[in-house]
């Protein structure tokens, strides 16, 4: 009987699945362009009057490398095409070729007209770009990248690859290019981005026009039609050309400024230690030490043993380092890559940890959740503190998150876009400028995680926003725990199941995916995901780990009320368990890389709601252990004092990290061969860079304006020998986006 009861269930199972399993085009791994064509039949193409013809009758007998050759041997900017000024540098630039001047053998020399690698995935044939900017009389080099897309020119419809995702040695090379699937795990085979050099007169559009006709007169012979595209913004030279205002006079002013009083506040600290017998507060006011680096450098490194808060320290430095290489592997996918399958290979063989890591920032709001709750209330519950707490609370945290958050948009308007050049420097740094001009006043009013992804100021933005607004939600829900404790837990545990319900909701209701898949559409244009835009930056989506961290701090002051201490047994053996059984449940979304796998609605719900929980859960349960029973030896790893700084620059890190990483790549001028030892080595790179620039910023910018910011509210605070020796357990040894 009990057999028949679970086969029916099973089956009954089976069917409700299979009515939520959908093959809408959108949830298609693949997607096609809008100038594609992607048949459905064999190997065969339809000669358009009703005739199949072979697809090997109708390729070129010519490879693909072998035309461009021949289309760009003798290029230049055709007569008529342009201003006079760059007829007369082209007919100037021709001549001076036949003589084998130097000058414009150097143009001539700095770019490929055969273009290698194409079957690999190379993105940019790139040349030599400094051969050609360093070209200055008697004409300006002018590096431009061009992109020329190839596809049938009779309306024919290639091969179709559905079924035959890759290629074979002995099947035909140009399946690979008029055939081309263009699947979001690969690199395009059929589009060939070449960079060449030009008159600086010339433009954009001249470039273009002049390919075009070229490449026509190559290609549709052989009934392949190009399609060329130059971006203004991929045409440069060796100056920047981005425009001077006053945005940037100011903000240099500032900078210089911020300079200026650094250096003499620590000049005038060294000077007053040098006195012996004296007492630092009793010589000068304390705020002539606020911008000492001693000063704010001895705050940094200060470490409280006794403090058991520490521990989040640790969490947080070890969050923000893998963070850091999430954001490497973003940025160096984007680069131009010189053979492409060795990214492609990581959507096949993993690590799956890097494909299903988009909800790694949910570590930082439960931390914020946990800490908020334990480091408010008590502040709360105090005799005659009132609701004029919360609005208070609210605008003092606002404040201790805003001067770093301000220099950095400065930072990115006004100065970044003037620091380098490159092929790619202007297209990727002068939006972000743009940006923030535009957009700046929905960063200051937290709320940029609500506007559109190509239009928010600072990558990070939504980050911040986010944290601004649990801030507010949370100062509530925790002032009412304060006062009246049922109800206040009741209300936290309704907002944590109503931020549960609303992923799996979103998800099936939208048919979308439950998880942010770093593709290579993802990689090159964030906006192109729909999750992304819609799912992963509000707040409502956010709530989970959240809440968890405000639930978590409830239930450890519960238990030390109570002296309840689970054993050392217990807090291993189930440390173990929680955190295997959370990661496998994590690597579980790299099934939803797989190509042409069926969607199934209620899978992706469930598991959009699953990934909030997976690190939270983690932690929920460390939390727990950790401030009842403790970790014993191992709490050491995450409470010491290598952790304690690099937990304090979090908040800076954060901050700067995606400008970093922007410099980094976008500064690049030639193809990389991507590799894992080159990853890392980026990756080791680029960290220490960040967590420089992020010292730069915490003891510049962020260190002295709290300072004024506590001073303003709870008036000086410094009252020892050198002004760097103030003690706060609570709250000091807390990153800035956690401490209060």
């Amino acid at each position: 009987m009990l057999r028949t009861l679970a086969v029916l269930a099973f089956v009954c199972l089976s069917i409700v699945l299979a009515n939520h399993t959908i093959s809408d085009d959108r949830r298609n791994v693949s997607h096609i362009d809008e100038d594609d064509n992607i048949s459905s039949s064999a190997p065969r193409l339809d000669s358009g009057d009703g005739v199949l013809v072979h697809t090997a009758d109708r390729l070129p007998d010519q490879w693909v490398a072998d035309l461009f050759y021949r289309a760009l041997t003798n290029f230049r900017v055709q007569n008529g095409v342009g201003s006079s000024a760059c007829q007369k540098q082209t007919r100037m630039y021709v001549g001076h070729l036949k003589n084998n001047s130097y000058w414009a053998v150097k143009m001539y020399d700095s770019w490929s007209r055969y273009p290698n690698g194409i079957l690999s995935g190379r993105t940019h044939q790139m040349g030599v770009y400094s051969e050609c900017i360093d070209v200055h009389l008697p004409v300006q080099g002018q590096y431009c990248m061009t992109s020329t897309k190839l596809k049938t020119a009779d309306g024919t419809k290639p091969v179709d690859l559905q079924k035959k995702d890759e290629m074979e040695s002995y099947d035909h090379a140009w399946y690979e290019i008029l055939g081309f699937i263009d699947y979001e795990d690969r690199y395009r085979r059929n589009e060939v981005k070449i960079g060449i050099c030009i008159p600086d007169s010339c433009t954009a559009a001249d470039l273009e026009t002049s390919l075009q006709k070229e490449l026509d007169i190559v290609f549709l012979p052989h009934r392949v039609q190009p399609k060329v595209k130059v971006d203004p913004m991929l045409c440069s030279t060796d100056k920047n050309m981005y425009p001077y205002d006053t945005g940037y006079h100011v903000t240099s002013v500032l900078m210089y400024l911020s300079l200026i009083i650094c250096c003499m506040s620590t000049l005038i600290h060294i000077i007053v230690l040098t006195i012996k017998n004296q007492k630092t507060n009793d010589i000068l006011p304390k705020y002539v030490f606020w911008f000492s680096i001693i000063h704010n450098g001895r705050n940094l490194i200060k470490h409280d043993k006794n403090n058991d808060l520490n521990v989040f320290n640790g969490f947080k430095a070890v969050t923000t380092v893998l963070v850091l290489f999430c954001h490497k592997f973003i940025f160096h996918s984007t680069s131009p890559i010189l053979y492409a399958m060795n990214n492609e290979m990581v959507y096949k063989i993993g690590p799956d940890i890097l494909l299903t890591s988009m909800n790694i920032v949910d570590l930082f709001f439960y931390m914020t959740g946990y800490l908020m709750y334990v480091l408010i209330k008590p502040q709360l519950i105090k005799h005659g503190t009132g609701w004029i707490q919360i609005p208070m609370i609210i605008f003092y945290k606002y404040l201790r998150v805003l001067p770093a958050y301000v220099a950095m948009m400065l930072l990115t308007t006004y100065f970044i876009p003037y620091m380098y050049n490159g092929p790619f420097w202007a297209s990727k740094m002068w939006p972000e400028a743009q940006k923030c001009k535009n957009y700046w006043w929905a960063n200051v009013l937290a709320i940029s995680n609500f506007i559109e992804v190509d239009d928010q100021c600072l990558i990070v933005g939504w980050y911040i926003s986010c944290l601004l607004q649990f801030i507010v939600i949370g100062t509530i829900l925790i002032s009412v725990c304060a006062k009246y404790r049922k109800i206040g837990l009741g209300a936290v545990i309704i907002c944590l199941c109503i931020s549960l319900a609303i992923p799996f909701i979103s998800t099936y209701v939208t048919r979308s995916y439950g998880i942010v898949r770093v593709l290579i559409p993802f990689l090159e244009n964030p906006s192109s995901s729909y999750e992304f835009r819609n799912f992963y930056r509000p707040f409502y989506m956010r709530g989970i780990p959240f809440y968890a961290g405000l639930l978590a701090g409830s239930i450890v002051e519960e238990l030390k009320k109570k002296g309840i201490r689970p054993s050392k047994r217990v807090v291993y053996v189930w440390t173990f368990i929680i955190t295997t059984v959370c990661i496998l449940v994590q690597l579980y979304g790299s099934v939803f890389y797989v190509r042409h796998r069926p969607y199934n609605v209620i899978e992706q719900a469930t598991y959009a709601v699953l990934k909030h929980c997976t690190w939270t859960v983690i932690l929920f349960w460390i939390t727990i252990c950790n401030f009842t029973s403790g970790y014993g030896p191992i709490e050491k790893v995450f409470n010491n004092r290598l952790m304690t700084p690099l937990g304090r620059l979090s908040y800076a890190v954060y901050l700067v990290n995606i400008q970093v990483m922007m410099i980094m790549e976008n500064r690049q001028s030639a193809s990389i061969s991507p590799t894992i030892e080159g990853w890392i080595d980026g990756w080791i790179i680029g960290t220490f860079r960040t967590y420089l620039a992020g010292l730069a910023l915490y003891l510049a910018v962020e260190a002295p304006f709290n300072i004024m910011i506590k001073t303003i509210f709870f008036g000086s605070a410094e009252n020892n020998k050198d002004c760097a020796k103030r003690s706060d357990s609570k709250t000091e040894n807390i990153p800035i986006d956690s401490r209060l």
